[in-house]
């Protein structure tokens, strides 16, 4: 056992004030703790009866080092102590600030995570040891979580694992996040009440025409019962705020042309955006806990938590796109070049078939709920201890991505070579626009058209491309702890898990209007003759441009006017209520072939030994072991058959049947064993050093997985031959990522109870996913299993891949706590928490059709990260400032059609937080987030080749905390 002395650190807390009363030997029941971090737990050991009452954030912070202190592992912790305690709207803001964690800011607050350069696909989540679904997925599904999705009241403790043992589920490469809720049978009193509500207020919302009022209201309830054997726990948690940005973004730097003349060519953007957004975002979790523990050996505990999040997202502004077709369709006046790309420019469309200019209201709203429930029995004897854990966990995402453009037309006459005379339209000639880029600012848009003057403006186009995501899990797990009395080997622990998991994508759209606007003319008779079909379903809508009186008004954002139009009421309107329902259809066969599921099947077992020693009079404690995991990975779909094969006869949803696909059901097995070693070296009573080493598996991305796959036929290269092109939207046979890992850490207590910390890592991994396109000539199809028709040339072929760029990502990580304690009079409760990472990666991935022939950084690596939080505490007073900087990084980030890597720029986020208690068990808070108004943007590789810029605002809130 590890035998810190814990009353120096008593001593310190009690002259610094830390304390109301006193503190009970903590080392023995830390190291209980320890053990059970993954469901595996040590007798519990009572050496104390007194309690610690820590007061104001220093509670959190004095109670996670120690709780680092006694892990077995290399990992950062945040405890809360009860629920209700963290500060921050989801428990993605409370990771973020430790250290080598970083957060993805989405609609202003925190969501996914990155840990140590890595993304969220490389991180394990787990609530109270299981596995959870996810609800992250937006344009596919996916496997990390949307830590919104958790309200921060509701969760006790949360921790980052990152080094591994062998008892740990496996699956996280970066690092295993590890979220529990509370244990009742441990709560201070019989009956324990903690409530709190809080209004809020968004000070940017109301410029885009969202409401900026919002409010947060939390309840949780804790009792024991019998005789404190049976335990029964109960939290609710609701939050309504306003969901809002303003954006200002560019489309991708995609095609090479010459626009100054001098025989160089330069990338345009694709096009602009310029958006309202609006909504609200309405978020309810609810967990219950109940435990039954009639004795010192048997513990029941039966643990349920839902999480219900709606996110109203409803976007409205200018969009102009079109500007990658070929330059003899428009005029750049001016032209502005800097590095190679086009910034700046006087653009005049010249004709209907080249760049556009619409208005566009969009509503990208979702509607995520998770449910997760697990059974856990123990029984703890003198010399083994036995746990079976069985649960469940279900995510489900729905995205509504409606999309309505409205453009500028003129209306005339015209005469036929018959001599009819028909009624027409098309786009309002003499359009155009001037634009000038700003680095890490938006970008400066000049209209000569007004697009707000309903006269002239008339929707062309509405769609709807519904998305809907599942994920669920099963799992059984059973855990055996065998103890020895001496020896080098203080316990044994072996197990099995087994998991079912299947993920499942359903894509489906209507389809009304063209993009680029309409061009057509009508018929005495009323027949409507067009220049391009516009309907893309079964429905025989008409296809003339419609009206926006009674559905467009007009809206202005900080100068800029915009239309913000009511999709639903236009399109109950124009089609009739029931008219417009997105199908799975032939005519967009992409809507059955990313519609499928995968399935995995996993089953791990392990081995590992627990062990105390020494090296001179050196303490050495720790583990080793080996995990082996055996996984079973099957993708469903349908494959478009080559030649003359005959399929399955698959109906779309408007009864039209074809035999040219099959269905499909493959993939692989693959075994994995997983050493792992944490070495723990007690060098003194307050200092120790940690080494640690292990090999770590992480599963590809669910959306690579997929086994889908759809084809076309066009001309080949020479002009004359047909060509067969390939594409598909995953590959079910991706290895999975595995890594070799090594981590070495020095740790010291001070006095004072504050800490330092400095660490080191290497992570080697072995290769990388990416999605690749093979053009005609590059491959030969023979190499990857496939084959064109007869008569037909090899053409393109996209998928996905494991590629070789795969190599080390190392870092180092200092962390520093401490309380001002020799300062004089009030400012002897002044402390400060603060940490700094520095992360560097030879891997890469490619840079895609924006960075050709480039390869760019790990997505999610920052270099630089440093976070620090400055508290005080004045009697009854208790205040805290924390300020997080993340260095700019590659991400895939969404693109208006598409996504696409970017450049994310260097920002800095500061939070405040300041509480008064009252004796009556009412605390009052008031509380600002983006103190500073930091923006989000981004970048194509240069400064002024602007990608994104998105205010969101600030948030305040206040209100009061009451527990009893």
């Amino acid at each position: 056992m590890m035998n810190f002395k814990a009353s120096k650190v008593t001593l310190a807390l009690l002259s610094s004030g830390f304390m109301a009363v006193t503190l009970p030997v903590l080392a023995a029941e830390e190291q209980s703790a320890s053990g059970q971090e993954q469901g595996v737990g040590e007798k519990e050991a009572v050496v104390g009866t007194e309690v610690i009452e820590i007061k104001g954030i220093r509670r959190s912070l004095i109670s996670s080092l120690d709780k680092k202190r006694f892990s077995d592992m290399v990992s950062e912790v945040i405890d809360a102590g009860d629920l209700n305690s963290l500060p921050d709207i989801s428990i993605a803001d409370a990771l973020g600030r430790l250290p080598g964690v970083t957060t993805v800011r989405a609609s202003g607050q925190s969501s996914q995570l990155n840990i140590r350069g890595m993304n969220g696909d490389f991180i394990q989540t787990t609530l109270n040891g299981r596995e959870q679904a996810s609800t992250s997925g937006y344009t596919a599904g996916s496997r990390w979580i949307a830590f919104d999705q958790y309200p921060s009241e509701l969760i006790s403790q949360a921790a980052v694992y990152k080094s591994p043992k062998a008892s740990l589920v496996e699956g996280g490469v970066a690092a295993t996040v590890e979220l529990k809720t509370a244990n009742p049978l441990e709560a201070k009193e019989d009956h324990n009440f903690v409530t709190s509500a809080r209004l809020s207020y968004n000070d940017a919302a109301s410029d885009v025409g969202a409401d900026d009022m919002g409010n947060r209201f939390s309840f949780s309830y804790q009792g024991k019962f019998l005789n404190e054997t049976l335990g029964f726990g109960f939290g609710l948690a609701h939050m309504e705020q306003p969901n809002n940005a303003e954006e200002y973004s560019a489309r991708k730097y995609e095609r090479l042309q010459d626009f100054d003349g001098d025989g160089v060519q330069e990338r345009a953007p694709n096009g602009y955006q310029i958006r309202a957004a609006k909504g609200t975002d309405e978020r309810l979790g609810l967990m219950s806990t109940l435990v039954y523990q009639p004795n010192d050996v048997f513990k029941a505990q039966f643990d349920f938590f839902r999480s219900e999040f709606e996110s109203e997202d409803k976007m409205n502004g200018l969009n102009i796109d079109g500007l990658n077709k070929d330059n003899s369709l428009y005029n750049v006046a001016n032209p502005v070049i800097s590095d190679g790309y086009l910034v700046g420019g006087d653009v005049t469309l010249t004709g209907t078939n080249g760049p556009w200019v619409e208005m566009r209201s969009e509503d990208q709203s979702t509607d995520s709920t998770t449910d997760s429930f697990g059974l856990k029995l123990e029984w703890v004897f003198d010399d083994y201890e036995i746990y079976f854990d069985a649960a469940h966990s279900k995510g489900k995402k729905t995205r509504l991505d409606r999309i309505a453009s409205m453009h500028a037309y003129e209306f005339g006459t015209q005469t036929l070579e018959d001599g009819t005379v028909v009624d027409t339209w098309q786009e309002l000639s003499g359009q155009g626009f001037s634009f000038a880029n700003n680095s890490k600012d938006a970008v400066d848009l000049v209209l000569n058209t007004d697009y707000t003057d309903l006269s002239h403006m008339r929707l062309g186009d509405w769609e709807q491309f519904p998305h809907e995501y599942t994920d669920e899990i099963d799992s059984i797990k059973v855990d055996f702890k065998y103890h020895l009395d001496s020896g080098f080997i203080s316990s044994i622990e072996v197990g099995a898990r087994w998991s079912d998991r299947t993920f499942s994508d359903k894509r489906s759209t209507f389809r009304w209007g063209a993009r680029e606007g309409q061009n057509g003319y009508q018929l005495p008779d009323g027949t409507i003759v067009t220049n391009q079909n516009c309907e893309f379903n079964h429905y025989d809508h008409a296809c003339t441009p419609i009206s926006l009186d009674g559905f467009a008004t007009v809206k202005n954002m900080n100068g800029f006017s915009y239309l913000d139009l009511d999709l639903v009421g236009i399109a109950d309107a124009a089609f009739g209520p029931g008219n417009y329902d997105a199908q799975q259809s032939w005519e967009h066969n992409w809507t059955l072939i990313e519609s499928g599921s995968v399935r995995e099947k996993v089953l791990a077992a392990y081995a590992m030994a627990n062990f105390e020693s020494e090296i001179g009079d050196i303490p050495v404690t720790g583990n080793f072991g080996v995990r082996v995991v055996k996984t079973d990975t099957k993708s469903r779909g349908i494959q478009q058959l080559q030649g003359d094969e005959t399929g399955d006869g698959i109906t779309d949803d408007n009864g039209v049947t074809r035999d040219d696909y099959a269905n499909v059901n493959y993939g692989p097995e693959y075994t994995d064993t997983l050493p792992s070693i944490n070495l723990n070296f007690q060098i003194s009573d307050n200092e120790q050093i940690r080494f640690a080493a292990a090999k770590v598996i992480g599963r590809p991305p669910v959306h690579q997985l997929r086994g889908g796959a759809g084809s076309w036929a066009d001309t080949a290269n020479d002009g004359v031959s047909q060509r067969y092109n390939v594409w598909s939207k995953g590959n079910p046979n991706l290895d999975p990522f595995r890594a070799t890992q090594y981590d070495l850490s020095y740790e010291h207590f001070t006095e004072g109870g504050g800490a330092f910390v400095a660490a080191l890592f290497w992570k080697d991994i072995d290769t990388l996913i990416e999605s690749v396109t093979y053009n005609e000539g590059e491959i030969a199809w023979s190499q990857i299993g496939i084959e064109a028709p007869e008569g037909f040339v090899e053409g393109q072929y996209q998928t996905t891949q494991n590629n070789d760029q795969g190599g080390y990502i190392r870092g180092v990580e200092l962390a520093y706590t401490t309380v001002f304690t020799q300062l004089p009079g009030v400012f002897s409760t002044l402390g400060m928490n603060t940490n700094y990472s520095y992360t560097e990666s030879e891997t890469t991935v490619d840079g895609g059709g924006v960075f050709d022939d480039q390869q760019l950084s790990l997505p999610g690596l920052s270099k630089h990260v440093f976070s620090a939080t400055l508290f005080w505490d004045i009697d009854n007073f208790s205040t805290h400032l924390n300020v997080r900087y993340r260095d700019d990084y590659i991400y895939e980030g969404s693109t208006p059609g598409g996504t696409a890597y970017q450049y994310a720029d260097a920002y800095t986020v500061v939070d405040w937080q300041g509480t008064y208690s009252f004796d009556n068990g009412v605390d009052a808070v008031l509380q600002v987030n983006n103190l500073t108004d930091e923006a989000n943007t981004t970048n194509y590789g240069t400064s002024l080749a602007s990608g994104e810029y998105k205010k969101f605002g600030r948030q305040f809130f206040l209100g009061v905390n009451y527990s009893f």
